[in-house]
């Protein structure tokens, strides 16, 4: 993995690779925080609720989560644990791992088993999404062409509930995939998967599935199969 070493700074090395055969071999990744909204882990330096605090964990790409243009965000693993990057990071995901790849990732867990990663390696080909080491930056690329947003309306059932940085919901994965993003005071009900969910708002369908900015949001809707529809 000497392409790794040449790329990852030396911190994030050592938690990546540093002991990760005892992930490879049989122990289970380290365990994210609680569901609950609002839970965090203990104080101070280290501790899960710290920034210091870091987990790396491992599993198949079940899907590639996108923002509402389209442009890949993360990835949602066999595991249910969901795996977000930062948009530096996330614009170089596409080409880095596909549906099925078994990938490891290092990042400070959040509530809503997510992962908000720092570095995500594809253990199939090799190729690794991750923050540059001692080398000088690369330029930024430009901003790629955006398809017009349409408008959509999502009616389904909630297969997992993402949280903000503040521990808010701020959107949901149905079980049919599509993704509705929303601002936390759209929502006046605590989701949760298995809820029925209905929202209208703006977004793109891509090869990757639907996601949206929701505009309104129904949280407790009558339960109704899982549709999609354009206005």
């Amino acid at each position: 993995m000497m392409w790794i070493r040449d790329r990852l700074p030396a911190a994030l090395l050592a938690a990546l690779l540093g002991g990760v055969a005892q992930v490879a071999g049989a122990a289970p990744p380290a365990p994210l925080l609680s569901d609950a909204p609002g839970a965090a882990g203990p104080a101070g330096p280290g501790g899960p609720g710290s920034r210091s605090a870091l987990t790396v964990i491992e599993g198949k790409v079940q899907r590639i989560l996108i923002t509402p243009y389209g442009e890949p965000n993360g990835v949602r693993l066999d595991t249910g644990t969901v795996v977000l990057l930062p948009p530096h990071l996330a614009a170089r995901l596409a080409r880095t791992v596909v549906v099925d790849d078994r990938v490891r990732a290092l990042g400070q867990p959040a509530i809503g088993h997510v992962l908000r990663a720092q570095a995500l390696i594809n253990l199939v080909s090799g190729n690794a999404v991750d923050q540059p080491g001692n080398d000088a930056p690369a330029p930024p690329a430009p901003p790629p062409a955006r398809a017009p947003l349409q408008q959509f309306t999502v009616r389904g059932v909630i297969d997992a509930v993402l949280y903000g940085p503040r521990n808010d919901a701020n959107g949901v994965i149905l079980t049919d995939g599509a993704i509705v993003y929303f601002r936390p005071d759209l929502v006046d009900a605590q989701l949760a998967p298995g809820q029925p969910f209905a929202a209208t708002g703006i977004g793109t369908r891509a090869a990757s599935g639907l996601a949206i900015e929701a505009i309104s949001v129904l949280s407790q809707p009558t339960p109704t199969p899982t549709t999609t529809s354009q206005p």
